[in-house]
């Protein structure tokens, strides 16, 4: 996490805390990682329920004390965490259900090994009976109750947030969801090795698989081949589709490629949370010399963008001058485009022409939707080109925001095209 940036934007907008909800940002202040939370939505223990995550809570004060606030259920999940301090709601653990309570266990400390240790003593502490009282308790605690607090509320059970806004009135709660995304957008050290480290993986998995794409071989067969790279150095696939004939992406399984087809494929991959997105073009056999021409001025667009990339320079730039080459040469209606990456497969900034038309609004100030490049920022520029009835082509590659421009966070050769026979 970025805590450098946190504690600007709190000292800047005068908050005490902010208060993050939702899994990814969890996962971004305190490493709290659960599969479950990322897909649990109210209505699925409450018909009739909203959409709404289930309730988490990570507080971090302007003191740097960060608190996590999770049901009991997923303590196993916190041993991990980047935190000073966990609080437990819900139902408590099988052991408190029994006479003896939670602190008389039978089995032998000697038997037990670190983690089952470490689990039964952050248990051993009370366990609120909801979410709420447990809010209140340390906000209360930590003096906060007569504070200006940043609270993630995008995405939040509006019910519970007047629950909060109820047991806290003095409180002035104003929300930080974008705050949290600008906090973001600027790297750490930590997570460029991270971010670097997942594109080393993805490149080396996406080049493998399209090395097999022939005529008569299935994309299934290419999607295995990406499954076992990705998967067999601990990595996670975020998504793996192609394009053919220009008519957008998919991930038909069983798609037979032909001979002479020129197809792209688009790949994402985790490593450690942390994604890559890449992208190439392939030929099949034959390869016509307009549509060689088209793609190596594809890529000469790329290096055009990537040269753009550039502290200070408005997002909006780098965007036109790529797409201002393209159309020198007669390529147009490309959905040229970038994007940072991090947790997520788009985050902030966004790379697009149409920015300028845009005011932003973080929840504290406006300013133009066209934000400036910054160090540390880390981004996917992407050119997909279609033509509808003959083909498809990709270049994308992700890249560093350096003081003297950029760096390629791995070797992503898109010069070169790959020509499979």
């Amino acid at each position: 996490m970025n805590n450098k940036l946190a504690h600007y934007y709190m000292e800047k907008y005068a908050l005490d805390a902010i208060i993050a909800t939702q899994p990814v940002s969890l996962r971004y202040f305190c490493k709290f990682d659960c599969w479950v939370t990322d897909y649990s939505q109210e209505w699925m223990g409450k018909p009739g329920g909203s959409n709404s995550n289930v309730t988490l809570f990570c507080i971090l004060t302007n003191t740097d004390y960060k608190v996590l606030i999770v049901p009991t259920g997923l303590a196993p999940f916190t041993l991990d965490t980047d935190i000073n301090e966990v609080i437990f709601f819900g139902s408590p653990s099988p052991l408190a259900k029994s006479d003896r309570g939670r602190k008389e266990i039978s089995t032998s400390e000697n038997e037990l090994n670190q983690f089952d240790k470490k689990q039964l003593r952050i248990l051993e502490n009370d366990i609120f009976t909801e979410p709420v009282s447990a809010l209140e308790s340390v906000i209360k605690e930590k003096g906060l109750n007569s504070s200006n607090i940043g609270f993630e509320l995008r995405g939040f059970n509006e019910g519970v947030f007047n629950k909060i806004t109820e047991k806290l009135p003095t409180c002035s709660f104003k929300d930080c969801t974008e705050i949290i995304r600008l906090i973001r957008m600027i790297k750490t050290d930590e997570e460029i090795s991270h971010l670097s480290r997942s594109a080393e993986l993805n490149e080396s998995a996406l080049q493998q698989s399209a090395r097999i794409i022939k005529a008569e071989t299935t994309f299934k067969d290419a999607f295995n081949k990406f499954k076992n790279v990705v998967e067999s150095n601990d990595g996670i696939i975020e998504h793996y589709i192609f394009s053919s004939y220009g008519c957008g992406v998919c991930d038909k399984r069983d798609y037979l490629f032909k001979k002479n087809q020129f197809i792209f494929l688009d790949s994402g991959a985790y490593l450690s949370n942390y994604i890559s997105d890449l992208g190439v073009t392939i030929f099949l056999n034959k390869v016509d010399k307009k549509y060689m021409e088209i793609f190596n001025r594809i890529n000469e667009g790329l290096i055009i963008g990537l040269d753009s990339l550039k502290i200070g320079t408005f997002c909006s730039k780098v965007n036109n001058n790529i797409i201002e080459y393209l159309d020198m040469h007669n390529i147009h209606k490309t959905e040229t485009h970038g994007h940072g990456i991090g947790i997520q497969p788009t985050e902030y900034p966004i790379i697009s022409s149409t920015l300028p038309n845009f005011i932003y609004d973080n929840g504290f100030e406006k300013d133009s939707a066209d934000f400036k490049l910054e160090e540390n920022m880390v981004v996917a520029i992407e050119i997909p080109y279609y033509i509808y009835g003959e083909g498809s082509y990709l270049a994308e590659v992700n890249a560093l925001i350096t003081k003297r421009g950029y760096q390629l966070l791995t070797s992503q050769d898109r010069k070169t095209p790959i020509i499979n026979y």
